[in-house]
């Protein structure tokens, strides 16, 4: 049995030798083809395209903080940029934050403290949860509301995130529709709470 064993193990190793300085052989010899010469050529204008392709990638990364403060300056907006990195503007007298990064294609533009209430007022809290749900389930803008560490109130902010990129046609009329999203979902928000009021007081 062990013999056996042996004589096994001793045509495997036999034939691996003789393998591999066939295949020595066969490296040694070979001279390349016109068609591999074809296929070098090829793959080279191949590297050499990706290349290209990856500097042009790299010079035409988006510069979306650029864009974002040109339009907020053509839409009479004096923005500014805060210490966390933000940039703080005025529209139609409401405060906005936006967060613009570039070589990112969105942005983020928020409404914060929209609407505010007690964090006593248990029926306040329970009608605006309400609406903020179904504002978050119909809209295009998301509603959210976040208790002050300074106060006892609780804040209700309004966020959009959508793309800016300069071949939107129309960019500056896009921007325009982007900041009447939030004016709707705040005029909902206040109608929606003094509907679920007036109902309570009905009862």
């Amino acid at each position: 049995m062990e013999y056996h064993i042996i004589g096994i193990i001793a045509a495997v190793v036999l034939y691996n030798l003789w393998r591999y300085y066939h295949e020595e052989e066969q490296v040694e010899n070979y001279s390349p083809t016109n068609n591999d010469e074809s296929s070098n050529v090829l793959i080279e204008t191949d590297t050499t395209n990706d290349m290209n392709n990856n500097e042009t990638n790299i010079e035409s990364k988006p510069e979306t903080k650029r864009l974002a403060y040109s339009l907020l300056h053509q839409l009479g907006c004096s923005p500014e940029e805060t210490e966390e990195g933000r940039i703080k503007l005025e529209f139609q007298g409401i405060t906005f934050l936006m967060e613009a990064v570039d070589e990112c294609l969105f942005v983020n533009l928020i409404w914060p403290w929209c609407h505010s209430f007690s964090i006593f007022d248990i029926d306040e809290f329970s009608r605006v949860r309400k609406v903020v749900n179904e504002i978050n389930m119909n809209g295009s803008c998301t509603v959210f509301y976040i208790p002050n560490p300074e106060s006892d109130e609780v804040a209700v902010h309004i966020k959009k995130h959508f793309l800016l990129t300069p071949q939107i046609p129309n960019v500056e009329e896009y921007m325009k529709v982007m900041f009447r999203s939030f004016f709707v979902a705040q005029r909902d928000l206040v109608t929606e709470i003094e509907k679920y009021r007036l109902q309570e007081c009905e009862k």
